[in-house]
């Protein structure tokens, strides 16, 4: 008999739920790189069943959070220098010409709505680290929005989502935050003002400087 859509609907919900709560505890670093991950601590942990244990699994090492390793398990990827310079190797080839598309095209509300966001971040303090990143992640998005199709979202989900284990290190531990609020407001400036070949060099050094940053402060801590 085939299931329900009211029992797929909830399925999906739990999956999605434990999903994200598993994601969340590697990011904070609760379950710190390198940790083994067993299906039956955390069905006991989250009272769920082997199924939803299986696919969440499946969806975090799709993301690159975790790896299974034969006759190791399953285990949180670790932190690595080379990662880290590759994954900023990518944004540096995708985002920048993303950026200049995206100022191009921009509207006011595209406009008002960076202004509005590099406001609220240059508010908050790196010690509330899950507000600070949310807020810093829509900024960035709020300026490629214009540009963005589906597939180009989903490869920048991706490789924000790497990014995001190595600034949140560098910003809890060092408030690497700070020093990049000018480049904050120079990318801002320069969308606002549509000089779209501007834009291109501003992308590109900002993402050399958040690169930088993260090196300088937290390297000796990356394998």
């Amino acid at each position: 008999m085939a299931p329900r859509s009211n029992d797929v609907a909830l399925s999906s919900g739990i999956n999605r739920e434990l999903v994200d709560r598993v994601r969340a505890l590697i990011l904070t670093r609760e379950i710190p790189s390198g940790s083994r991950l067993l299906p039956k601590d955390l069905q006991e942990r989250f009272g769920v069943s082997v199924v939803p244990v299986r696919e969440a699994l499946r969806t975090l090492e799709a993301e690159g959070l975790i790896v299974t390793v034969p006759r190791k398990g399953t285990m949180v990827t670790q932190l690595t220098l080379s990662e880290l310079e590759n994954t900023y190797a990518m944004r540096r080839l995708i985002e920048p010409p993303l950026m200049v598309q995206a100022t191009a095209d921009r509207t006011m509300d595209d406009i008002e709505l960076a202004t509005t966001l590099h406001d609220e971040l240059h508010e908050l303090s790196g010690d509330d680290v899950e507000r600070w990143l949310d807020v810093h992640r829509r900024f960035h998005e709020s300026m490629l929005a214009p540009a963005l199709n589906p597939v180009s979202r989903r490869v920048l989900g991706q490789l924000w989502l790497t990014s995001e284990r190595y600034v949140r290190l560098g910003v809890t531990a060092f408030h690497v935050d700070q020093p990049a609020q000018h480049d904050h407001r120079a990318l801002l400036d320069t969308f606002t003002a549509g000089d779209s070949r501007a834009i291109d060099a501003e992308a590109a050094r900002h993402l050399d400087l958040v690169e930088a940053l993260i090196k300088s402060s937290v390297g000796d801590q990356l394998h």
